[in-house]
């Protein structure tokens, strides 16, 4: 198990109902192998049940719920607001219901587009700054600063001295509309789009994102912590000037002390105060129980939830 969540501190499954009928799985074919264990595993437990799994990727797996094509969609990433949830609630008049089912992954090198990677922010090497809050990070990389801030847009204003004082930060990311940036525009910027108007697009892989912050010493971006890259190093975050700084590790993720967590959701149609059908209620419980997490362990892309989280997952469930 992942270094906080432990075997013997996560629920097992057991089965409550038995349940028959069919779900339909909506994801993508990124998420194929985990989605065919985790239906394999469950339905050890509950044999009577079927499953239709529809792997075209999650551009089209939320769409298909609120279509009702689909009972749940594995998304692997953030639901799109508004440009997803907009069609979904105009057609059902209140928003989707979202689960989390594990702590996005920390590492192979993967596409920029590929969802649900954890993220940390770098610098080059040679730059001594070592930690930064969430309000800095504002400062620096978006124009109206919902968090209450102002611009940061010189090193000096990062109390970095000597000849680092009067030096240029040079921003650089993915494309705007990039599932990670998005991520970082929710959860950093306040939901801004307004981004810093020298922020600088990088194409490509991530490690393409960190070989430019290699190469300029002025530089800061956000990426996956993947193995090599001698050129830079990752910040240690704060999530104020009172919190303490936390590096990007399995432990900080799991533990959700380090301040930028993400997830891997589902998305169904659930509406307010409503049950969820019985048959699709037993495969989350699944998912988020012992046996279920290991599953997830197995897959490698993704890490697992923490006991606490489990349990706020499954109370929601209710």
């Amino acid at each position: 198990m992942g270094p906080t969540a432990h075997a013997g501190d996560l629920p097992a499954y057991r089965p409550q109902p038995r349940v028959s009928g069919t779900v339909r799985v909506w994801g993508s074919p990124d998420d194929g192998w985990l989605i065919e264990e985790l239906v394999a595993g469950f339905r050890k437990y509950q044999p009577a049940i079927r499953f239709q799994a529809t792997l075209h990727g999650p551009e089209s797996s939320f769409a298909a719920v609120y279509m009702d094509v689909a009972d749940v969609a594995f998304m692997a990433r953030e639901i799109r607001v508004p440009l997803e949830t907009m069609g979904f609630e105009w057609v059902h008049h209140y928003p989707p219901f979202e689960v989390a089912i594990a702590n996005a992954g920390l590492g192979a090198e993967q596409g920029i587009g590929r969802p649900a990677v954890s993220l940390a922010f770098f610098v080059n090497k040679a730059n001594p700054l070592a930690c930064v809050t969430l309000q800095q990070l504002d400062d620096i990389f978006a124009a109206d600063h919902r968090r209450g801030g102002s611009n940061i847009r010189r090193w000096g204003e990062l109390q970095l001295g000597g000849v680092w004082a009067r030096r240029s930060i040079h921003v650089y990311g993915p494309a705007p509309a990039n599932t990670s940036a998005v991520f970082i525009r929710q959860s950093v910027l306040g939901g801004s789009r307004k981004w810093n108007p020298g922020y600088r697009t990088v194409a490509g892989e991530w490690s393409e994102v960190l070989e430019t912050l290699a190469r300029d010493p002025d530089g800061i971006s956000f990426a996956p912590p993947l193995p090599g890259n001698q050129g830079v190093k990752a910040l240690r975050v704060a999530a104020s000037s009172q919190s303490p700084c936390y590096s990007l590790t399995a432990h900080t993720a799991e533990a959700r002390t380090y301040p930028l967590i993400r997830t891997v959701d589902v998305a169904l149609d659930r509406p307010p105060r409503a049950p969820i059908k019985p048959a699709l209620k037993e495969f989350l419980r699944f998912i988020l129980s012992r046996e279920g997490q290991h599953i997830i362990i197995s897959d490698g892309a993704y890490l697992p939830l923490s006991a606490t989280s489990l349990q706020q997952q499954l109370h929601r469930l209710q």
